[in-house]
């Protein structure tokens, strides 16, 4: 295409979405943004645009360095985007994935414990 290429495409090839289907559904939902504006998935996209993407209701800032060709390597496909992302918003995300993965003692739950954790109990009470 002369000038520029769809955005989900160029979202797949640099290896920010795991596929072009992801891509365009992201596109669709509004969590793409393109210099500031809602881009379709159709959306021609050129090398030092600005690219706006929400995850987990936070923003990362993107700038497209190069267009990515059919083929490349993730390293390669790394080296076409930066990341300007601010560092507050950085350490926001990095302190959500946190609270995500840990995960309080099943009986905070109000569930049963699983079997696994039952096990745990009875060799607890054994000794």
């Amino acid at each position: 295409m002369a000038g520029g290429d769809r955005l989900d495409q160029v979202l797949f090839r640099v290896r920010l979405f795991k596929s072009r289907s992801r891509a365009t559904d992201a596109c669709k939902q509004g969590r793409v943004l393109v210099n500031g504006s809602a881009a379709k998935s159709s959306s021609l996209v050129h090398a030092g645009d600005q690219l706006s993407i929400r995850e987990k209701g936070l923003y990362r800032e993107i700038r497209l360095l190069e267009l990515p060709g059919k083929n490349m390597s993730k390293a390669e496909a790394r080296e076409l985007w930066k990341d300007e992302t601010p560092e507050e918003v950085v350490r926001q995300r990095e302190e959500l994935a946190m609270a995500q993965r840990v995960k309080p003692p099943f009986h905070d739950q109000g569930a049963r414990p699983t079997k696994k954790q039952r096990r745990e109990l009875e060799k607890v009470r054994r000794r």
